[in-house]
C-alpha cells in the first residue's frame, strides 16, 4: 500500500516538491533568515508546475508512451490540466501574501520559465532543456533566502553548485532513460550526445563539482559542501551501477532522494 502511494507521488512529483521545500528550509537556517509559510507555498506551487507542465507536454506527443509516469500523464491529461489551472489560481492568489522583493525576483525567473516550456514545446530539437531546468530548480530554491541577503560571490557559487547536481541528476536519469526516450521520440541530452560522451560529460561534471566543494570548504562552511558533495556521490554511484538502479526504477527513487538531505543536515 505505502509502495502504491509512493509511486503515485513519484509520477505527480510531489517527492521533487518535498525535496525542493526541505532545501529550501536548509538554506533558511544556513543563512539564517525567516522563510514565511507563503514562500514556500509559491515554491512548491511553481516547481509543481513546471515539472507537471513538463510531463505533460511529452505525455502529449506520443499515443503509447512507454514509462508509467508518462503513460499516467496520458491517461489523466484533462484531470492534472483542471489541477493545475487550480494550482495556478492558488499561487496566484499566494502573490498578496509574498514580499515584494520575492514577487519581482519570481516573476523573472518564473518569465524564463514559461519561455523554457514554450522552446521545447516548439522547438523539437532543443537540447538544452535539462540545463535550463537545472538552472530554473537552483534559482528557484535560492530565490527568497537571496532576496532578503542580497546576491554575492558566496550565494551564487552555491546556487551554481546546486544547478550543477540538478544538472547531473537530470543527465544521470536522461542517460537511464535513453531507450525509452528513443522509443517515444523524446528530445534529451544524452540521445543528442550518446551514452558514452554522456558517461564523459558526467565523470567530468562529478570532477569539476568535487574540486569546487573542495576548493570552498576552507572559504565557506563546510557542512553545506558535504552535503554537496554527498549528493553528488550518490549520484555518480548511480551511474556506474546502472544495472542494480535500473530495476524498479530504483535510479529514480534513490536520484531524487538526494534532495532530502538537507533535513538531515538541518540535525548538525
Amino acid at each position: 500500500m505505502i509502495d502504491q502511494v509512493y509511486k503515485y507521488l513519484r509520477w505527480l512529483s510531489v517527492d521533487i516538491v518535498l525535496g525542493a521545500i526541505f532545501f529550501l528550509v536548509y538554506l533558511g537556517k544556513y543563512f539564517q533568515v525567516e522563510i514565511s509559510i507563503p514562500t514556500y507555498v509559491a515554491l512548491a506551487s511553481a516547481i509543481w508546475l513546471i515539472y507537471t507542465a513538463d510531463h505533460l507536454f511529452d505525455a502529449h506527443k506520443t499515443n503509447n508512451p512507454s514509462t508509467k509516469r508518462h503513460a499516467f500523464h496520458k491517461k489523466h491529461f484533462k484531470k492534472l490540466i483542471l489541477v493545475g489551472g487550480l494550482v495556478m489560481i492558488l499561487a496566484l492568489i499566494n502573490l498578496w501574501f509574498l514580499e515584494v522583493q520575492i514577487i519581482r525576483n519570481g516573476a523573472i525567473l518564473s518569465a524564463i520559465s514559461v519561455a523554457y516550456l514554450m522552446l521545447v514545446y516548439f522547438v523539437k530539437r532543443l537540447w538544452v532543456k535539462e540545463i535550463l531546468v537545472a538552472i530554473v530548480y537552483a534559482t528557484g530554491i535560492f530565490l527568497a533566502p537571496i532576496s532578503k541577503v542580497g546576491l554575492d560571490v558566496q550565494s551564487a557559487i552555491l546556487m551554481l553548485q546546486l544547478a550543477g547536481i540538478a544538472f547531473l541528476n537530470l543527465l544521470v536519469f536522461s542517460k537511464m532513460d535513453i531507450e525509452s526516450d528513443a522509443q517515444d521520440g523524446f528530445n534529451s541530452i544524452a540521445l543528442k550526445l550518446g551514452a558514452q560522451k554522456s558517461d564523459f560529460l558526467i565523470l567530468g561534471i562529478v570532477l569539476l563539482l568535487f574540486t569546487s566543494f573542495i576548493s570552498f570548504a576552507y572559504l565557506y562552511e563546510v557542512t553545506i559542501q558535504l552535503l554537496f558533495a554527498l549528493m553528488t556521490g550518490i549520484l555518480f554511484l548511480i551511474n556506474i551501477k546502472p544495472a542494480y538502479f535500473s530495476v524498479n526504477e530504483r535510479f529514480r527513487i534513490v536520484g531524487d532522494g538526494i534532495f532530502y538531505l538537507p533535513a538531515l543536515f538541518l540535525l548538525f
